[in-house]
């Protein structure tokens, strides 16, 4: 008969629990992205894996990941304001110079800069304290994958 140590049967438990942990955090919109370039240097760099969960209050320094076009940008919400209900939401890259171009369309100019539509919005990555939770280097297998 096939007997578990008291260790093994820990590890386990605790692989069930990650996965159980991992299936909840992804069935409510939580995910992963890998970083791209070097536009959030110094705190994100090419290669790293960060965490992305769902958020319904975005504000000001939170740092986004936002659909243009066929790509997906991370960046930092430098201010964000109100358009017929909708917020719109000023981004640049903490080591740009200048701000994302928005939507003018969706987004009106706010002091000569159009911001990003809340619907173009996938979600904000997690941070503790400030900080982004990410995995270096990780992200550089999905970089890699994608070509």
């Amino acid at each position: 008969m096939f007997r578990l140590s008291a260790r093994d049967k820990a590890v386990l438990i605790l692989t069930l629990l990650l996965l159980l942990g991992y299936v909840a955090f992804r069935l409510s919109g939580g995910g992963f992205a890998a970083v791209e370039g070097r536009s959030m240097e110094p705190i994100l760099h090419t290669g790293d894996l960060v965490v992305i969960i769902k958020k319904k209050d975005i504000n000001k320094g939170d740092i986004v990941v936002y659909r243009s076009g066929s790509k997906f940008i991370i960046h930092r919400v430098i201010d964000k304001y109100e358009v017929n209900g909708y917020y719109c939401y000023i981004t640049k890259g903490d080591g740009n110079a200048i701000p994302d171009f928005g939507d003018p369309q969706a987004c009106p100019p706010k002091r000569g800069f159009a911001g990003q539509p809340e619907s173009s919005i996938v979600g904000v990555v997690l941070t503790i304290r400030g900080y982004p939770v990410k995995i270096p280097y990780i992200g550089s297998i999905t970089l890699l994958i994608r070509g």
